[in-house]
């Protein structure tokens, strides 16, 4: 099973796989040596035969698995149990007949394989030397043992290759592991380190949240990452971005068919579910100066059975430098939008205005569509400044701009121009389209009461590219001159460009 986020450009200077399985065949080769030779030519040599050939066999499967796997638990339990069924089959075939002392080396060796301590390899090393010199000490002064020395010699040569083997091939897995965990922290540092470059070059909190989502789908391999945000007050649930559908925003979900979410927000901790159907769960808050932002939910097919520590900070770090960088996003748009915009109206201002005709009209101009402009005026709103106050002026400034904004279509641009006017953008509409606007929004602004004050009244100029206008300021100033005619000829009521107009 692939590693949970592990994907490495490189791999590590020493195969440990390799390694292990040349250790093995020297084993195997020296048992299948020492045993095939001692029954060559007995009824049970074609048994040692396919003793020798099944372990060989054996290895040969054990090179087909992939380096990633290797080391696995699995795998090397497997290989664990392996030798220790050769190895135990090996010495009783090189046994001293009559004599139990094989069950002794059998026993260091389990418990070898058990504790892996180099204690007790060395330790057994010196048993058999101990008994070595004894069995030579005793032939010096011609003491008659019943021991054949040269098998029991076979023995204990085979039974101390197979203790170093065992040895080292667990100091090799141990350096495999500790390879592979470094390994794992550099690319962990790397994809921490790009994405948080990614991250800092923009402050567009969409691009942001885009960003996240499709790196950590890319370095997980995973089926779909996205981010939620769920409003503390009410509970609600809404699907910011999603790394596999980068069109599809603000989708509101509901928690309780999401329990998980539900536990990884209140916990305000990582809720990791390898198993879940149909596909494994990886659930990270979003935690800014102690308050959830949002939640990163992963969803794949080839999550690990266990979290380790390392993947688990990367989550961490990930997730808070992406809570960092939401929240930086989050603030600078709030404060440009406080620039756009104008504090009494909620509308776009007068800065933003500018900027938004000079796009649009270059769109106009590049597809060859017509622009139109509206300039609004609020009739003798002075009059209700003296005569009721600011405040009621206010009021019927706030209410104007409402209503002016709820006259328009969604791509309409209405904003606040200065004082008691208006304008509106009226992209790809043609004369005859912004005067039906224009008198719509003068009727609504006239059908309405204001309690103490009654109705006001309201004159609209138009301009139109390229009627009557060509450039920016053209389109101003002829939208400017027609309300200047709308206000000459009674106020409320809608004027455009004629040839009678002075256009100085």
């Amino acid at each position: 099973m692939r590693r949970l986020d592990l994907k490495p450009k490189y791999q590590a200077d020493i195969d440990h796989r390799k390694a292990v399985l040349s250790l093995r065949w020297l084993l195997v080769i020296l048992a299948s040596y020492l045993t095939l030779f001692s029954y060559l030519g007995t009824d049970l040599f074609q048994y040692v035969f396919g003793v020798a050939l099944a372990f060989s066999l054996s290895n040969v499967v054990l090179m087909l698995i992939p380096r990633r796997h290797f080391i696995g638990s699995r795998v090397q339990t497997a290989i664990t149990i392996l030798d220790l069924i050769f190895v135990s089959v090996t010495l009783f075939l090189l046994r001293v007949p009559q004599n139990y002392l094989y069950l002794a080396f059998l026993l260091i060796f389990v418990l070898a394989v058990v504790w892996q301590d180099l204690g007790l390899v060395l330790f057994s090393v010196f048993v058999v030397s101990l008994l070595f010199g004894a069995f030579n000490y005793f032939r010096l002064f011609q003491f008659q043992l019943d021991i054949n020395i040269a098998q029991f010699l076979t023995l204990a040569l085979f039974f101390v290759v197979a203790i170093f083997y065992l040895f080292l091939s667990e100091r090799l897995k141990q350096d495999a592991k500790l390879s592979n965990a470094m390994m794992e922290e550099k690319r962990i540092a790397e994809v921490i380190v790009e994405m948080t470059r990614s991250l800092s070059s923009s402050l567009n909190s969409g691009e942001v949240l885009y960003s996240i989502v499709s790196r950590l789908r890319e370095v997980l391999d995973a089926e779909e990452c996205s981010i939620l945000r769920i409003d503390p007050k009410t509970g609600t649930a809404m699907i910011m971005v999603k790394a596999s559908q980068p069109s599809e925003r603000n989708l509101e979900i509901d928690l309780d068919q999401h329990p998980e979410l539900k536990q990884a927000y209140a916990s305000q901790s990582l809720l990791f579910i390898p198993d879940a159907k149909p596909l494994g769960i990886i659930a990270i808050p979003m935690v800014a100066q102690d308050s959830v932002l949002g939640l990163i939910d992963v969803r794949s097919a080839k999550l690990s059975a266990k979290l380790t520590d390392a993947t688990a900070r990367f989550f961490e770090i990930t997730a808070s430098t992406a809570a960092n960088a939401l929240r930086n996003a989050q603030l600078f748009e709030e404060a440009e939008h406080r620039a756009r915009t104008d504090f009494l109206t909620g509308l776009p201002n007068h800065r933003f205005f500018q900027e938004t005709l000079s796009i649009e009209l270059k769109r106009a101009q590049r597809h060859n569509h017509p622009l139109s402009l509206l300039m609004i005026d609020m009739d003798f709103l002075k009059e209700v400044n003296d005569r009721f106050g600011h405040p009621s002026g206010d009021m019927v400034i706030r209410a104007s701009a409402e209503t002016i904004r709820l006259s328009c279509r969604e791509f309409d641009f209405a904003a606040r121009y200065g004082g008691e006017e208006f304008t509106v953008i009226l992209p790809e509409t043609e004369l005859a389209g912004a005067i039906n606007v224009a008198d719509r929004i003068r009727e609504r602004i006239a059908a309405e009461q204001f309690p103490g004050i009654g109705n006001i009244t309201a004159s609209i100029g138009i301009s139109n590219y390229p009627v009557n206008a060509l450039g920016k300021e053209d389109l101003i100033r002829i939208a400017d001159q027609a309300l200047y005619v709308a206000k000459n000829g009674g106020r409320d009521r809608v004027a455009h460009f004629n040839y009678q107009m002075i256009t100085r």
